[in-house]
């Protein structure tokens, strides 16, 4: 008899998790049988997604509030769903804000459905209680960063379990460029050095200003600086209009392959906070981050009860990556250090020491993240 997993993913992130799990699924087990929500990519795993997912997929209070009719529409069919078939397990990939409303009516309503989350909320930053919360209706927590098993169960929270995170694997798929600096024509004496302001208007409205300044400052005191700018496609003309008068004749990256073989050629990097320390630190290129994002990341700040807000810096619990945030993301304070880091070669030979125990910490070793999570799916079926 085949197994039945449901699966839901409610983002295009999710969508593309859900489709690198149903094909590891379909590797370890012949006859399974896999229903639910999902994109393009999990539609082209075989997925007949009950209703679009771009019907759940929406971001902000502002997004969410004028179609809370619809979406709880929408929490009722796939409730539905899942007690009219009886799937043996749910997989709900991230999107919390609908999957945990599913999951909490199927387990009320059908308490012997294994439930899984897949991508833990971030209990560590803000509202731990959350993790109690969760234990009444997930069975278990598969987890992209590795303290996050130790901190659900600190917090009473459901089993947790770390299995690896699928950004290393994604890097190592890109076909590398093997020869940055003659396709960009940098030249023997320039010292490059990456740039990224962010992926998101405000992001990018806010830190440039300060970059900009930064880099006149560097410029006045050493010679031959690059920057090297990758461009995310939603932001690029904006991002080319707003440093187009950097100094050091910016060069920018648009491809993806490119934008990593642009990191191995940098001396360092000056980044916004986000996805884009992860990858830097894969890289094990020394990174300044900085972020402000005004009265929020104030409040946001004071309440989060970790040291750092740079994951990379959470999980290697060291300060692998300075960071200037709020009032200090100031280009007086970033300046000097960021100097440093680029001309002293002792200094930036200590960060990317530390930062070469990154790649190893957020992948197992053995299986890729995708196969340890279908195993761990398929081990819930009784």
């Amino acid at each position: 008899m085949a197994h039945h997993i449901m699966i839901i993913a409610g983002e295009t992130s999710g969508d593309a998790l859900g489709a690198d799990l149903m094909q590891a699924l379909k590797r370890r087990e012949t006859d399974v049988m896999m229903t639910g929500i999902g994109g393009p990519k999990m539609a082209a795993q075989g997925l007949a997604s009950i209703f679009p997912m771009s019907e759940i997929a929406v971001m902000g209070l502002k997004e969410i509030l004028p179609r809370l009719p619809k979406l709880f529409k929408r929490v009722d069919a796939a409730v539905a769903h899942a007690l009219a078939v009886e799937p043996d397990v749910m997989v709900l990939i991230d999107s919390p804000e609908f999957n945990h409303r599913v999951a909490k009516r199927v387990k009320a309503k059908r308490p012997e459905t294994k439930i899984i989350c897949y991508v833990a909320p971030h209990i560590w930053a803000w509202r731990r209680g959350r993790a109690r919360k969760m234990r009444r209706y997930f069975d278990a927590v598969m987890a992209f960063l590795p303290f996050e098993p130790e901190v659900f169960e600190a917090n009473h929270g459901p089993p947790c379990h770390f299995v690896g995170h699928p950004i290393v694997d994604r890097l190592e798929a890109l076909e590398p460029l093997l020869d940055f600096a003659k396709k960009y024509h940098l030249k023997k004496n320039d010292i490059p050095l990456a740039v990224l302001p962010g992926s998101r208007i405000s992001e990018v409205k806010e830190l440039v200003p300060v970059f900009g300044q930064v880099l006149r400052y560097l410029d006045g005191r050493m010679e031959n600086l690059r920057p090297i700018i990758p461009l995310v496609p939603h932001m690029a003309d904006l991002v080319r209009e707003k440093t187009a008068q950097w100094p050091g004749k910016p060069i920018y990256v648009e491809d993806e392959a490119d934008k990593f073989a642009a990191f191995h050629a940098s001396r360092a990097a000056l980044a916004s906070s986000g996805t884009a320390t992860m990858e830097l630190a894969l890289a094990g290129l020394p990174t300044v981050v900085a972020y402000n994002m005004g009265l929020m990341g104030d409040l946001l700040v004071r309440i989060m009860p970790v040291p750092s807000v740079v994951l990379v810096n959470l999980i290697l619990d060291k300060p692998a990556m300075p960071e200037f945030l709020q009032e200090r993301c100031d280009a007086g304070e970033i300046a000097p250090v960021m100097l440093d880091m680029l001309q002293n070669e002792d200094v930036n030979a200590q960060y990317r020491a530390m930062l070469s125990a990154f790649r190893p910490t957020m992948r197992q070793e053995g299986e890729k993240p995708a196969d340890r999570a279908a195993g761990f799916t398929l081990s819930l079926i009784a």
